[in-house]
């Protein structure tokens, strides 16, 4: 069977990523390798206009989380690239962590590296819950589609910011001069 584009460069993230979490004192579960996917691809998109995986996002219950992710993570478990182990969290349900058992396939370039870093640390020490908490605040595509449904990366251009009182004001001013609101 061939691989969907793009599951090449997904399963090498995962690894990634997972050889990156493993001493991560917040959890290293499913839901936050999700996060840190997402803010790397849909911030690398914002940014350049390319996702680091190229993967398709949806939107999940627990946040936006990469359409390809289960293939993709069962192909790595099978060949042993990872290892999937269930972690003790105390008061919490037991967590399910991917290990790398292998080091990524150098396919990514510098950028591609550092907007994975920069995901990673944005989540560190993160729960899972925090993760999903804070993708639900932060994806105007995650607050736009359905349940299942698509998120496009385009939606990484919409700023979920609230308008300061500044930004209010410059707009209002440019409304003015524009002849659009009385002087």
């Amino acid at each position: 069977m061939d691989t969907p584009p793009g599951d090449d460069r997904l399963s090498e993230a995962i690894v990634y990523i997972a050889e990156r979490m493993a001493d991560d004192p917040g959890g290293q579960g499913a839901v936050k390798l999700n996060k840190i996917l997402w803010w790397a691809d849909f911030e690398s998109f914002r940014e350049r206009h390319r996702s680091v995986t190229g993967a398709v996002y949806q939107k999940l219950k627990e946040g936006p989380a990469p359409v390809r992710l289960l293939p993709t993570r069962n192909k790595l478990l099978r060949s042993g690239a990872v290892e999937m182990e269930e972690r003790d969290r105390g008061a919490r349900s037991p967590e399910k962590v991917l290990i790398a058992r292998r080091p990524p396939e150098p396919i990514f370039d510098e950028e591609d590296l550092g907007y994975m870093d920069r995901a990673l640390e944005k989540f560190h020490g993160m729960t899972g819950k925090e993760c999903s908490d804070l993708s639900h605040r932060a994806s105007a595509g995650w607050q736009t589609v359905n349940q299942g449904e698509v998120i496009p990366y385009e939606t990484s251009l919409v700023s979920m910011r609230p308008l300061t009182e500044e930004d209010i004001a410059w707009a209002r001013s440019i409304a003015v001069e524009a002849g659009y609101l009385p002087r």
